[in-house]
């Protein structure tokens, strides 16, 4: 539990606000009370053994160094039965990560003296004896204090060298698009391993893009987007000094930080000698000094530039983590690679720009929906045939189908994944949503009428539309009942939806697609809807209100007894989708009105549910409606950053590179990614 404001810890450090909140414990602000002095206190929380080693790991790092650029631990004490507390030198300021959200990229002049400070600072953590890798440098761990000073700072990740170079000791993690691909699973990690961080740092600086993953770089599933191509105003000695940095392999990068440093210092054209004063750690003949700038001056790139915003990640705590298990057990078992968003067809990658609308920047919290009362509709008249629009067939992993009013009524829409090539596909005289896709992607199911956007459509139907011909085919119902939420089972021959047809509260049914074999799933007097299947097509997931307010139960497809999956705080669990791989549902659940994104393991549905965004800029992002990517490892999402607009976004599953596809003024919903 949190300390509050006013708490004195230890008899002698008085709590006066919280800085950071994580799974593992929070950082405060605190006065030392002996010595009237503002100070940081980190704490750990006992979660788990692990924990608490890499815990007392960084306590004993810092409290060995000293430099200019590094903070100062000043304390380290345990309470029985509540956690561990590091104290350290609280440094004012923002941290680099703020900066870019703040005011957008920064020029390299004005880069520069702060990363040759982080160079020295490492230069010299890389000289101790043993060496100390940091391993997680990143804008969010590289602070600005007022005085214009850079300062390197988390070290929860660093790692010992030991002289013979066979022993290392270090916390298992990795921040994608920041960490290099030796640190990934059972990599050895070096001083180059920071060289990769670094550059990828002063890469999003530049462009206020992430470079893409060295994972997927090694696996040949991307390439690293050249730096001019996203800032045309970086030079390019400047770019090439930085993207060398970030070469997959650990040889053709620079061997370390001091050169590094000295291709920096080179492609800036500084000329004068070098003084060692300002850079004591690095080659005395490397690196020429730089006059620090004071944060009150504002050297940023002009507005237009601006306007691109950076998309920051956060670590999603377990869903990330769960991620990153499944990307090396692929690496370990030969499993297909599948392709990013975007990619084309032939398998060459082809780079997703910064689409308009991207959600970076500084984010307020933003309103819920309004607006969305259920509305009834006239049901669909017998034997009507649906309107549609023509579309080109293909697709992939790179197309999703959304419900759109852009044009009045909502209609179903299909665009690339990276929002370019938007196409209608129907033109319903009275509305029409929620597409769901046949497993080989030539087929699309959606519900007509529909009005506006709400969780139950009275009177509505299911329709098949069929993209090779256009022909369509509307499945049986009932008049004046009410059938929604369709979901194409894995072997492409039933459906599952919720119905209105047998009494007045939504029930999930499953049918063939000929109407036969009709079978109502829910318990008698429950509410339950939006079903999605099991990769196997032998369980279904649903939003149930069995324990009150909905949450997510698993029941098997011929009925029977279900298992209540999602579990912790909650207004209300809705909207679950199953990973591909079967070993994860993604929900969106309500939290004061407020919706974010929740993911649960298969394995452990007694488990409390957990958030794939529980911190930094995108807690705060209201993210609705989750379906995962064909390959398991984007979501595409409803959202509305701005409390009002609402659009198509997708993200990676580790809550990385989140971009709102879609900028259109009216209401864009319903995503559904093509298999």
């Amino acid at each position: 539990m949190p300390l509050t404001p006013g708490t004195t810890l230890h008899e002698r450090y008085r709590i006066e606000s919280i800085l950071g909140q994580g799974g593992m414990g929070a950082v405060y602000r605190a006065i030392d009370i002996n010595l009237g002095v503002p100070v940081a206190v980190k704490e750990n929380l006992f979660t788990t053994e692990e924990y608490a080693r890499q815990f007392w790991r960084e306590a004993t790092i810092l409290a060995g160094v000293r430099h200019a650029h590094l903070p100062r631990v000043t304390d380290h004490f345990v309470i029985e039965n509540e956690g561990q507390y590091l104290v350290m030198d609280f440094i004012q300021g923002e941290d680099l990560r703020q900066m870019l959200e703040r005011g957008g990229p920064i020029t390299e002049q004005r880069l520069l003296p702060w990363f040759l400070e982080i160079c020295d600072a490492l230069a010299y953590l890389h000289s101790r004896r043993p060496p100390i890798v940091h391993r997680d440098v990143k804008p969010g761990n590289i602070k600005i204090n007022p005085d214009g000073r850079a300062l390197l700072v988390d070290f929860g990740l660093a790692k010992i060298v030991e002289d013979s170079g066979s022993t290392t000791i270090g916390a298992k993690a990795m921040t994608p698009g920041f960490s290099p691909p030796e640190q990934y699973g059972t990599g050895r990690t070096d001083p180059r391993s920071d060289v990769y961080s670094l550059g990828a740092t002063m890469y999003a600086a530049l462009t206020l893009a992430i470079p893409e993953d060295a994972v997927e770089r090694v696996l040949g599933r991307t390439k690293l987007t050249p730096i001019q191509k996203r800032n045309s105003r970086v030079s390019t000695s400047m770019a090439r000094a930085v993207e060398k940095a970030l070469e997959v392999k650990p040889e053709d990068r620079y061997p370390t930080v001091s050169a590094f440093a000295a291709a920096l210092s080179a492609a800036s054209g500084a000329t004068q000698p070098a003084v060692s004063a300002n850079y004591p750690h690095l080659e005395k003949t490397v690196v020429a000094p730089v006059r620090p700038l004071a944060i009150g001056t504002d050297e940023l790139e002009p507005l237009e530039v601006r306007r691109r915003r950076w998309p920051y990640f956060v670590i999603g705590g377990i869903a990330l983590v769960l991620v990153i298990v499944g990307s090396i057990l692929a690496l370990s078992d030969g499993r297909a690679a599948s392709s990013p968003p975007g990619s084309s067809s032939t398998g060459a990658p082809n780079h997703t720009p910064v689409a308009p609308g991207a959600v970076v920047g500084t984010l307020a919290a933003a309103s819920t929906p309004s607006g969305f009362l259920p509305t009834p509709v006239p049901s669909v008249a017998a034997g009507a045939s649906p309107a549609t629009l023509a579309t080109p067939v293909g697709g992939g992993v790179g197309q999703i189908a959304f419900a759109s009013a852009r044009t009045g009524l909502p209609q179903l829409y299909l665009m690339n994944a990276d929002g370019t090539d938007v196409k209608q596909l129907t033109d319903m005289k009275e509305g029409a949503c929620q597409p769901s896709w046949s497993p080989d992607g030539e087929r699309l199911m959606y519900i007509t009428p529909c009005r506006v956007n709400q969780e139950s459509y009275a009177g509505s139907g299911i329709v098949i539309l069929s993209l090779a011909d256009l022909a369509t085919q509307a499945l049986p119902s009932i008049a004046g009942g009410g059938d929604f939420d369709p979901a194409w089972s894995p072997d492409g021959q039933r459906v599952a939806f919720t119905s209105l047809r047998e009494q007045d509260r939504p029930n999930v049914f499953v049918m063939q697609l000929d109407g036969s074999g009709l079978a109502s799933l829910s318990a008698p007097l429950a509410y339950e809807s939006q079903a999605a299947w099991s990769p196997t097509g032998s369980q279904l997931a649903i939003s149930s209100n069995r324990v009150g307010n909905p949450r997510v139960f698993l029941i098997p497809d011929v009925g029977g007894e279900a298992e209540r999956y999602s579990w912790g705080p909650s207004d209300g669990d809705r909207f679950p989708d199953w990973s591909k791989d079967g070993q994860n549902v993604v929900f969106e659940r309500s939290l004061d009105g407020f919706p974010r994104l929740f993911v649960a393991r298969y394995e452990a549905p007694g488990q409390a549910s957990k958030a794939i965004c529980p911190d930094g800029p995108l807690s705060v992002v209201p993210m609705a409606e989750p379906r995962w990517s064909p390959d398991g490892g984007w979501v595409a999402l409803e959202t509305w950053p701005d409390g009002k607009n609402h659009n198509i976004a997708i993200m990676t599953a580790g809550c990385t590179n989140f971009t709102e596809l879609t900028t259109d003024p009216d209401l864009d919903f319903d995503p559904a990614w093509r298999p």
